[in-house]
């Protein structure tokens, strides 16, 4: 009788973590557009996917994930606005 009892306390609790973590999903990595031959929409659309991507990813690592993904998500997201800002310059200086 205690067996089930402990066994049905364990599971009752994974399924309470689990759906805990339901919504901590890796997101997406936004797309960036070219510099060079993006339109100011274009640019402006990106930009509030990266704002919208590094709040996610934000929300993402506070979810309990591993230290190692944690360091490889931060390491995603700077790179990915690293690169809107690369391809950020390169349309003003063409403008």
């Amino acid at each position: 009788m205690k067996r089930k009892l402990l066994t049905a306390t364990f599971l009752a609790a994974m399924l309470v973590q689990g759906a805990a973590y339901a919504g901590c999903s890796k997101p997406e990595d936004p797309e960036i557009p070219s510099g060079d031959s993006a339109s100011g929409a274009d640019m402006l659309k990106a930009k509030k996917a990266i704002e919208t991507y590094v709040a996610d990813v934000q929300k993402y690592m506070s979810c309990g994930i591993a230290s190692g993904e944690q360091d490889r998500a931060q390491k995603k997201m700077e790179t990915l606005a690293s690169q809107f800002n690369e391809q950020l310059k390169i349309y003003k200086a063409k403008s």
